[in-house]
């Protein structure tokens, strides 16, 4: 593969992370409103434990570190989110 295909291929998998983060923050917003109806907190450490565990597994040992700093950011980036939906609609 020469360098051109491989950047075609990067912003083809680019198109698919943005789909699929979009969708992830989306199924956020019907948490939010869950642990609304249901009196629930925003944060639960133990699922971000899981969460981190899971996405480590799937990976390939030399990337594990780098998906646990990606996945902290995108759960931190949901946590925000769903406290401004709570907040909204207060």
């Amino acid at each position: 593969m020469d360098l051109e295909e491989i950047r075609k291929e990067i912003d083809q998998l680019d198109r698919q992370i943005a789909q699929l983060l979009t969708r992830r923050m989306e199924c956020s917003n019907e948490v939010a409103a869950f642990k609304k109806a249901n009196g629930l907190p925003i944060y639960h450490p133990q699922r971000e434990r899981q969460v981190i565990e899971k996405v480590r597994a799937l990976t390939k040992a030399e990337y594990a570190d780098a998906l646990e700093n990606i996945y902290n950011c995108i759960m931190q980036q949901s946590k925000e989110n769903q406290q401004r939906l709570l907040e909204k609609d207060d």
